[in-house]
């Protein structure tokens, strides 16, 4: 499933910046804490909302709204 992380304002539910794009079945949950290593320092975020999009063809995608840590 296409699989967006987009960084969040701390006080109110809006997308900031595009963190990642990935294709995975993993069942993401509020709580769940993500490394990403790709970058110069590690960059820790915690995950704050999930949000699944079906559209019309039956196609599912997910965005995940984040807090860096």
């Amino acid at each position: 499933m296409k699989t967006e992380i987009w960084e969040s304002d701390p006080f109110t539910p809006k997308k900031g910046r595009l963190l990642a794009t990935l294709s995975t079945e993993y069942r993401f949950q509020k709580g769940d804490e993500l490394y990403f290593d790709d970058t110069p320092e590690r960059l820790k975020v915690r995950i704050i909302d999930v949000r699944m999009h079906v559209k019309p063809d039956g196609a599912v995608a997910r965005e995940i709204l984040a807090l860096t840590v």
